[in-house]
């Protein structure tokens, strides 16, 4: 495979090959592309080029059937993951060793100079989707490929092609070296470990369309509080207050720029179920999800990124954690119809003797887990999660959690999930309630529909009920009370009546705050039923 001809012919016997076998196979050849010394420069690149070309066209059928075991962590999974990440890996760095060939002033190197803001925008490109494979399996970014790609835009600076506008593959808009690794970047920054798998192919395709915009200086300016150091092999870093490094001839200084105002424009719209369909990154991705996205985005790459809030410290406990919705409300304080409690605005709960009416809820079989702490704060604790347990384990997945045998159940989070590479777990769980209460709701419309019929047991209306969490110590939402639902679809402006105690009260749905993988997180409101 000396030339694109020969690449053409030799590409064209695994036509009949099942794709992943066929991907494997491809990206073996892309990895020789790399490391081979018998290319000239332009020959590489024309060569590189084929390969890719064949390698998308089985990398569509193999990320599919990835993206289908997303939630599992198996051998299969994995299996899959594996072409996947080295064809990438070894795309990116075909076309790195063109570039790099062309510094040396190898052979065929004044030919492919008008190649090369393509070969760098392609080779930080597919280093970005290998990185994104493993982000998708909760592994974190290879350290060590930071100082490959910098030195690859250190080059294009010095060549004055940083900034150029490329195509760099039929049928996309222009992009330029410099925006590839503002795209890496973001995928760094933006604390992906703390989301669900589908939401972070999300939030990659969302910075892959909006990273062009961010802020780059060459100095320290207001508008950038990230920085990159061209000549160490470091990731992206978050400027603090107190950071009073000098600046150097080689850093680089980010910031969210005027992609922040765009990604508040997107949001707008998706909160308001005014995304068209096609500007929704995909048909799989909820208006609902792209708003958690976009907020996650903009929280983590604006200009005050969250940083640890409580102190912790070191523990060593064994915990009961049970997954999800379902499960919690069986497990938290329950408030039925008629209980004789009462539930007030600021979701205390209060007893009177009085028979109750029972809302059944669906069943569910979940046996708790037991898993280690490691560190704990006031609301978070870091886990360990023992060999074979918590197979389900994921960003935005709810638990339940109990500190030992016979205590009170609390509503969790898993916020952050890190996987070794070889399969150990750890993760962060984030405390959301430690007094949840469990209430139906039934829903009654929205405002405009039901203002003047609030009292009416029927009045036309096909009402539905649901399930929620109450959150009585929970963290407020621009001081509304919040609390959790089952996820479903749902309109913010929805009215729902509290199926508590002897008298019938009455909440509005405000906001959408997240939505997870089987819970929404939303404020609401207390409201006063209008007189008759």
């Amino acid at each position: 495979m000396t030339s694109a001809a020969d690449a053409r012919r030799i590409l064209a016997e695994l036509a009949t090959t099942e794709p992943g076998a066929a991907l494997d196979q491809i990206a073996h050849w892309a990895q020789t592309l790399r490391d081979f010394d018998g290319f000239s420069c332009d020959d590489r690149f024309e060569v590189a080029t084929e390969v890719e070309a064949t390698g998308r066209e089985r990398v569509e059928v193999v990320f599919a059937q990835f993206l289908e075991r997303i939630h599992k962590r198996d051998r299969a999974q994995r299996k899959l993951f594996e072409p996947l990440f080295s064809f990438w890996s070894g795309v990116s760095g075909a076309y790195g060793r063109c570039v790099l060939d062309h510094q040396r002033g190898e052979k065929g190197a004044a030919r492919v100079r008008k190649d090369l803001p393509i070969a760098i925008a392609r080779s930080i490109r597919a280093a970005g989707v290998a990185e994104r494979m493993r982000l998708l399996r909760y592994v974190s970014l290879d350290a060590t490929m930071w100082q490959a790609l910098y030195r690859l835009l250190a080059y294009a600076e010095t060549l004055g092609i940083d900034d150029e506008a490329v195509i760099a593959y039929a049928h996309e808009v222009h992009t330029t070296p410099r925006a590839e690794l503002l795209r890496l970047t973001g995928l760094s920054l933006a604390a992906l470990h703390e989301l669900p798998p589908e939401q972070v192919e999300l939030a990659g395709r969302i910075l892959d369309r909006f990273a062009i915009s961010f802020t780059w200086a060459r100095e320290p300016v207001p508008e950038c509080n990230f920085a990159i150091d061209l000549a160490a092999a470091t990731a992206p870093w978050q400027l603090k207050e107190k950071d009073h490094e000098p600046p150097a001839a080689s850093k680089r200084y980010i910031g969210g720029g005027p992609a922040l105002a765009k990604l508040q424009e997107i949001e707008r719209l998706a909160a308001n179920n005014l995304l068209s369909e096609e500007a929704r990154y995909g048909k799989e991705f909820s208006q609902a999800q792209i708003v958690t996205v976009i907020r996650h985005l903009r929280t983590y790459l604006g200009a005050d990124p969250p940083r640890r809030s409580f102190p912790r410290v070191s523990v060593n406990d064994e915990v009961s954690v049970v997954k999800g919705f379902r499960a919690i409300c069986q497990r938290v304080t329950t408030v039925e119809v008629g209980s004789g409690m009462t539930l007030g605005q600021d979701l205390s709960v209060e007893q009177r003797k009085k028979s109750a009416m029972h809302l059944t809820a669906e069943e569910v079989e979940a046996v708790p887990e037991v898993w280690r702490t490691m560190n704990r704060s006031e609301w978070g604790m870091g886990i360990d999660i023992p060999p074979d347990l918590g197979l389900w384990a994921e960003p935005g997945v709810l638990c339940g959690i109990s500190a030992h045998e016979g205590a009170p159940w609390w509503v969790g989070i898993v916020r952050r999930l890190d996987a070794e590479d070889a399969g150990h777990l750890h993760c962060g769980l984030w405390i959301m309630s430690k007094k949840p209460v469990a209430v139906f709701l039934r829903v009654i419309g929205t405002e405009a529909q039901k203002a003047s019929n609030w009292e009416s047991s029927s009045g036309g209306f096909d009402y539905r009920y649901m399930r929620a969490l109450m959150l009585p110590d929970g963290l407020k939402s621009h001081d509304h009370p919040v609390m959790l639902i089952e996820r479903q679809e749902i309109g913010m402006g929805e009215l729902c009546e509290v199926m508590v105690g002897e008298h019938s009260r009455h909440i509005q749905l405000l906001e959408l705050i997240e939505e997870g993988a089987d819970y929404m997180r939303v404020a609401f409101a207390w409201k006063t039923p209008a007189a008759h």
